[in-house]
């Protein structure tokens, strides 16, 4: 169970809305490369029609001031993983069926990176942004929890390190570790992998072993691709996760593919186990050989 000291990890119920306008700048980029003869990330072109086709469910009930966009709504119910005795089979049909979950959720964010990108360029060719692009920046930027001012550019940038993508290797590890294999009660009644909290009565299962005094929740979402939304956002968002987020910039500014062993050295504070922790991760990753899955974005 994630553990971050002086900060609440927040629940959020995930809302419909700017994907549909996400995925159209993403086709018109791919279209873009197409005439201009430039490689594409053919994985980023599939999810793209898939995610067209998906359904996205909002519940206005429990809508944080921070909301999520919903790009995660499959219609296959959690495998029960406890069924599976043998542990080869239990650990590729769990990899096989969160691997194209976790894409999906990686493209709506990469979707609304390529648009903030697509401003950055605008700004630095002196492009003066229309009230649809402020609109755009000023939702995004209330979403990530990054401060308006007015420097646009310098928003933008803090933008940039938050809207991304977190490798398939590390959400699979975490995934594997904070259920034990999608066998949790909190994966096969609150959809929720990871083990996030929530703080409003009622927003999730009450742990059965609880310290005396705390009265957290573990978070309950309607699917397990909205928990696995959920989790990215509060690794792009939370502070605990600050350092990762740095790596995963460097990385991107060396032009590698993302590395899950390297971004887990930012997840310190994810548990209160700390780095014992991280090396836990780490070990799936090596053991498992999970950096395989790992796509270029």
């Amino acid at each position: 169970m994630p553990f971050i000291p002086r900060f609440k990890t927040c629940h959020f119920r995930l809302e419909n809305g700017g994907i549909m306008n996400n995925i159209i700048v993403l086709s018109l980029h791919i279209l873009t490369g197409v005439a201009m003869n430039l490689p594409i990330n053919i994985s980023i072109s599939f999810y793209a029609l898939l995610l067209l086709g998906s359904s996205c469910k909002a519940n206005s009930s429990d809508i944080a001031t921070t909301i999520l966009p919903s790009s995660n709504q499959e219609t296959t119910a959690l495998p029960d993983f406890l069924a599976i005795r043998d542990v080869r089979a239990k650990k590729q049909e769990f990899f096989e069926y969160l691997l194209p979950l976790i894409r999906q959720s990686n493209l709506a964010v990469l979707a609304e990176r390529t648009r903030v990108l697509a401003l950055k360029t605008d700004i630095e060719n002196g492009v003066t942004l229309d009230k649809q692009s402020l609109a755009f920046l000023g939702g995004i930027s209330s979403r990530y929890r990054v401060s308006a001012g007015s420097d646009l550019l310098t928003q933008i940038n803090q933008l940039i390190i938050k809207v991304d993508a977190v490798p398939e290797s590390l959400v699979l590890a975490q995934a594997a570790n904070e259920s034990g294999w999608g066998t949790s009660r909190f994966a096969r009644k609150a959809n929720n992998l990871f083990g996030v909290w929530c703080f409003k009565p009622g927003c999730g299962l009450a742990p059965r072993y609880r310290d005396k005094g705390l009265k957290h929740e573990v978070a309950r979402y309607d699917s397990v691709g909205e928990g696995i939304d959920a989790y990215i956002h509060n690794i792009n968002t939370q502070p605990a996760y600050i350092n990762l987020r740095s790596i995963r910039a460097k990385t991107r500014n060396n032009e590698k593919v993302m590395n899950g062993l390297a971004l887990a050295e930012g997840l310190v504070h994810y548990s209160a186990r700390g780095y014992d922790y991280v090396r836990e991760i780490q070990q799936l990753i090596r053991v498992n050989k999970l950096n395989e899955f790992n796509q270029p974005v």
